[in-house]
């Protein structure tokens, strides 16, 4: 089944691409002696929607190989394996991504315009972290019974924006929108998580983005994107309280249901040890100039956020 829906891009009044460099990095610490590491990366920049990959790079330590392919979400993907013995490993990846500079416009529509799209199905549904069911009396309560499209992504962005503390350490990657709504605390995830399976429950197919905030140095970030009919994927941001965002707030890494299908890295390792902390951290500037190179990825994990496993 095709992620993309196809359609007219967003309408949107644009002065002319703007071009960014980006760097993001990631080192795994270990207990003991790792023989064999092998991941998936979902770092790269998606191609299309206002986004355009110029110049990639990325770098491990220690090095490896690795064989790049498109997930069923049309995501950029590269299996990586290093096979030299390590107690840490270090991902960094780089590039020159253009962006647009417009801002999306679409005209509402009513909810019943976007409900049971045959393509859309996979989006509405259930997925690992999100049970649209789960939520669905919240949602309703935050709706308020609308049937406008628009005001309906406003009402259920600005409420999750508000009332979800956001709060490091509290959830984690495997956290559910239901374990969320329980707690009412998380970080961007956990935010994009319930807000999703909110929508889901009115019936308004939507997806869960992972990438980079630009113009900043910080961590990765995830919001979502619902299906307008007319005018395709459109972005909503419950973490920053923003409906329709501009292209050139983020750089876009993939989509998909929820954070299982997007994880920036995903794999397994072998070892007599486990997996002790894991830092991570990105920078996006501005610029028309690479940059970045391996050194100012090491410059920036000493700056990381660690987490480290109990």
């Amino acid at each position: 089944m095709q992620a993309d829906l196809g359609g007219p891009p967003p309408l949107s009044i644009d002065p002319g691409p703007l071009t960014a460099s980006y760097m993001y990095v990631v080192r795994y610490g270990y207990s003991d002696t790792v023989l064999h590491n092998d991941n998936q990366l979902r770092i790269f920049p998606r191609e299309g929607e206002g986004q355009t990959l110029l110049q990639s790079q990325l770098w491990t330590l220690p090095p490896g190989n690795g064989v790049s392919f498109r997930d069923r979400f049309g995501n950029s993907v590269q299996r990586y394996r290093v096979v030299e013995n390590h107690t840490s490993l270090v991902v960094a990846a780089a590039g020159l991504v253009g962006l647009s500079s417009g801002h999306p416009v679409a005209g509402d529509v009513g909810l019943d315009e976007v409900r049971d799209v045959p393509q859309s199905f996979e989006f509405t549904s259930i997925s690992p972290l999100v049970d649209p069911e789960s939520v669905a009396a919240l949602a309703a309560e935050v709706s308020g019974g609308s049937d406008s499209l628009l005001e309906v992504v406003r009402r259920v962005t600005r409420w999750v924006h508000e009332e979800v503390l956001y709060l490091r350490g509290i959830t984690n990657v495997t956290t559910t929108a239901a374990q969320v709504a329980e707690v009412m605390e998380g970080v961007c995830q956990d935010k994009s998580h319930l807000a999703l399976g909110m929508l889901r429950s009115l019936g308004v197919p939507c997806r869960y983005l992972s990438g980079l905030l630009t113009g900043q140095t910080g961590e990765t970030h995830s919001w979502l994107e619902f299906l307008h009919p007319l005018r395709g994927w459109l972005g909503a941001d419950p973490t920053r309280g923003v409906v329709l965002p501009p292209a050139r707030d983020y750089v876009r890494f993939a989509v998909g249901r929820d954070y299982t299908d997007v994880s920036p890295v995903s794999g397994s390792f072998l070892s007599r040890g486990e997996s002790e902390d894991c830092a991570t951290i990105a920078s996006v500037r501005f610029s028309s100039d690479l940059e970045f190179a391996l050194e100012d990825g090491l410059e920036l994990l000493e700056n990381a956020y660690v987490v480290r496993n109990a």
